[in-house]
């Protein structure tokens, strides 16, 4: 698509926190991975953070929400279908 610029946050292999149950056993554990996680990602300058995983966007967009932080979370599929 063109216009966008890449950027990736340093810790590309680490976990939002979801990991479907995980997020429902461990909620205290599985926030502040999400913090993390977002905070990496807004650390780059980023307006959106966007992945293929819709429930790792859904848990960081309850994290941004929460803390009412200024970035956006948008899906692969949404950027690719916008330069059709």
């Amino acid at each position: 698509v063109k216009g966008i610029e890449i950027f990736e946050p340093k810790r590309i292999d680490e976990c939002c926190g979801f990991g479907g149950m995980f997020a429902v056993e461990e909620p205290e554990v599985s926030v502040c991975m999400g913090q993390d996680k977002v905070k990496d990602h807004m650390e780059t300058g980023a307006e959106y953070i966007t992945g293929a995983d819709s429930s790792c966007l859904m848990h960081m967009e309850g994290v941004i929400k929460r803390d009412n932080l200024p970035i956006k979370t948008i899906h692969i599929v949404e950027i690719l279908a916008s330069g059709l």
